[in-house]
């Protein structure tokens, strides 16, 4: 059959391991043997990359999950993945109705309105580099926040280059827990749940005791992690998932509040780091659920496949 399409997948290898591309290239031959599959490296320029000659007389898509250094494709949309400022993601989610904390860049020295934020709050940084493991994660009272946080980001401290949030305090029970799904192009590819396997001191500590308090379900080393089917987290994950359409990939964290079950995004990870079936930064965690088994859970390879082939037909130009 001819090709009439071609599909760029650009492979970065801190992000993903290329034999993911060439095992998923091979499932969209099958399904559609018109679309010609590329798998490009992020740091080339196109005309570095072998391509056939006659390559760009045919509609095109390219599909990278991190910004790619050099590849452009010279017709035909890129979608990418970049990191997105969390106040415009919570923008995105309010206009599409998906519920998050409620979230305020804080100014240092500002008392907070119990009334409106609860009892308690979480405060952390915005800095990529302070946000991976849930370190820099910190419970509070919401009327202590004024004389805390200084204490906790001194105005030397780097969190403080750039904005430090205030959250609104979901609690999601004795043993904190959170979900990660991964979606592709809005499809989830897996979903697992991160919880402390140890429970949480009482909210009636002192100031220290609430700070030091393990909030994060993935703070420290005390937290198991493992794959589950909830239909409620998956369909509630498509639904973040379409809030910000132009990300191919993206690393969904929800959590579930304990008492009414409502369900909230924490953030989204949209800077293509999260594509832990083969990522270095997640070396340590397929050790304890390895790439096949995260692979096995929904049919991953079988799912990128044909959301890319429908992508491909409709928006190759």
């Amino acid at each position: 059959m001819p090709k009439t399409h071609n599909l760029f997948l650009v492979n970065h290898p801190l992000g993903q391991n290329r034999r993911d591309f060439d095992e998923i290239g091979e499932k969209i031959t099958a399904l559609a043997p018109s679309i010609d599959v590329h798998v490009v490296p992020h740091d080339a320029e196109a005309a570095a990359c072998g391509l056939p000659p006659d390559v760009w007389s045919r509609p095109s898509l390219a599909v990278a999950f991190r910004w790619p250094e050099k590849f452009r494709t010279r017709r035909g949309p890129i979608y990418a993945g970049r990191p997105i400022n969390k106040f415009v993601q919570a923008q995105k989610y309010a206009a599409a109705r998906v519920p998050i904390p409620r979230t305020l860049a804080y100014e240092f020295g500002r008392p907070l309105n119990r009334g409106f934020w609860g009892d308690y709050v979480i405060m952390k940084p915005t800095r990529i580099d302070m946000q991976s493991h849930g370190d820099h994660i910190f419970l509070m009272r919401t009327e202590r926040v004024a004389a805390l946080a200084p204490r906790i980001f001194p105005a030397e401290h780097p969190a403080r280059k750039q904005p430090v949030l205030i959250q609104q305090f979901i609690d999601t029970g004795d043993y904190p827990q959170s979900f990660r799904v991964l979606t592709l192009f809005g499809e989830p590819l897996y979903c697992m749940i991160f919880r402390q396997d140890r429970p949480r001191s009482a909210l009636t500590g002192t100031d220290s005791e609430l700070l030091s308090l393990p909030v994060a379900s993935n703070a420290g080393d005390n937290y198991v992690h493992q794959l589950i089917d909830d239909p409620e987290i998956v369909a509630f994950a498509r639904r973040a998932a379409a809030a910000m359409p132009a990300i191919p990939l993206q690393g969904i964290d929800i959590v579930r509040q304990a008492g009414t079950g409502r369900l909230f995004v924490l953030e989204n990870n949209s800077g293509g780091n999260t594509w832990h079936f083969s990522s270095r930064m997640f070396e340590m965690g397929n050790k304890k659920i390895s790439r096949d088994m995260r692979i096995a859970q929904f049919g991953a390879w079988d799912i990128a496949a044909k959301v890319m082939v429908e992508r491909t037909l409709r928006e190759a130009r």
